[in-house]
């Protein structure tokens, strides 16, 4: 599945590559392989995300927007993606911001932040921001709010999860994986040759669904 991600210009690019490439791995452990085509900005990536062109099934948006706050106000979400009439929009919202707000919370799993190298701190970042937006494209693929008590799809995650160097506990479990395969298409080659890949079907929006 192609997904197209803009960025706002503050964000490091090696950060955000790093976090692609942790959403990507997640789901290439899967059986399911993600192509990102990075593009442009024409505006204000955080106003503005509707005024980029989007030609993929999925677009990713990658800021500094916080999001509405959820029921628990200690709950910040990394991630989210807008359901309408239970059916996921094609935009997913992955908050800097917030993974920022989160890393300098967690001392006490990660260290002292302050003395972090650039490429420490970005591997922490990526690595939790990465693994929201795995679990924002299960919502998508899943075309369902639902989540699991274990797996990509569990809402809640501590510090510890997000951060860890292991990926135990964000694998895709075999009903979900059963279940986005019979939505793909069959007789695609991609298909045949062990990957899939969306139809690109309409979806539409409201409600959010955030990590």
């Amino acid at each position: 599945m192609i997904v197209t991600v803009a960025v706002a210009p503050a964000i490091s690019p090696s950060l955000v590559a790093r976090a692609m490439e942790e959403a990507g791995d997640i789901w290439r452990a899967a059986g399911f392989m993600l192509m990102w085509d990075r593009q442009p900005v024409a505006t204000n990536v955080n106003a503005a995300p509707g005024l980029i062109t989007r030609p993929s099934a999925l677009h990713v948006t990658i800021g500094d927007e916080r999001g509405t706050p959820g029921k628990d106000p200690h709950v910040m979400p990394l991630g989210w993606i807008i359901f309408e009439a239970e059916s996921p929009q094609q935009e997913v919202y992955l908050s800097h911001a917030n993974a920022m707000m989160l890393l300098q919370a967690s001392e006490g799993v990660v260290g002292r932040v302050s003395t972090l190298t650039i490429t420490e701190r970005e591997t922490l970042l990526g690595r939790a921001m990465g693994r929201a937006l795995a679990h924002e494209i299960g919502h998508y693929l899943l075309a369902s709010k639902t989540h699991t008590a274990t797996g990509v799809m569990q809402a809640k995650r501590g510090a510890a999860e997000l951060f860890s160097r292991s990926r135990q506990g964000f694998q895709l479990q075999a009903d979900q994986r059963r279940l986005i395969a019979a939505r793909m298409n069959p007789t695609s080659p991609v298909a045949r040759a062990g990957r899939v890949r969306l139809d690109d079907a309409s979806l539409e929006r409201k409600g959010r669904e955030g990590r």
